[in-house]
């Protein structure tokens, strides 16, 4: 079946998920007093369904790190302005460009925008359609607003989905769409999408 649409997933695909968890120098309690808040107060949860923002941690991560609010908020921005990007999947992005049409779709907060545009993801791709826009933290729902939204069908037969997920993976083919499970070293995007560019 013909490609004719790329979704990249992007957390752990394109760029290391890690970034917010980058701790501040001097405070290595960053890492679990953000997994507190996720699980405790739910969170990560709202947050990806677009009901919270990340300004809501700042309070709660200055009471249990020793930081100021001030101080707090700008890590969080400083560590969305420098994402680490991977390869090989960039390197696919890059060759792809005015070669086929390529979307993000990524479980992430309305802050995302921001992050891409820093990333110089944004530049990139045609698209980026994130859970928080639908309330919807389903692969298969993403990419199909962003079929429509972009004039297509929303038959996902002919779009491949790379995600770093297995469960996305799983989901997405199920519904019949192309997808392919994604390591930072893999090579397993070369032969369904080398045909592209010959």
């Amino acid at each position: 079946m013909p490609i004719d649409m790329v979704a990249w997933d992007f957390g752990d695909t394109l760029v290391d998920e890690e970034l917010m968890r980058s701790p501040p120098s001097g405070v290595p309690g960053w890492r679990d007093a953000l997994n507190d808040l996720a699980d405790a107060d739910g969170w990560a949860e709202r947050w990806e369904l677009g009901e919270g923002s990340m300004n809501e941690l700042v309070l709660p991560l200055a009471e249990r790190l020793p930081m100021t609010p001030v101080e707090v908020a700008r890590h969080l921005r400083a560590t969305w302005r420098t994402p680490r990007l991977l390869e090989p999947a960039m390197t696919w992005l890059d060759r792809l460009r005015d070669v086929v049409v390529q979307v993000i779709v990524t479980v992430n907060p309305h802050e995302f925008h921001g992050v891409a545009a820093a990333a110089g993801l944004d530049a990139r791709v045609d698209l980026i359609v994130t859970s928080a826009e639908l309330r919807s933290t389903s692969k298969v729902e993403l990419t199909r607003h962003a079929r429509r939204w972009l004039g297509l069908d929303e038959d996902l037969s002919t779009t491949l989905l790379v995600d770093n997920k297995a469960t996305n993976i799983d989901e997405f083919r199920e519904h019949g769409g192309q997808a392919v499970l994604f390591t930072e070293h893999t090579d397993a995007l070369d032969p369904l999408l080398q045909p592209l560019i010959t």
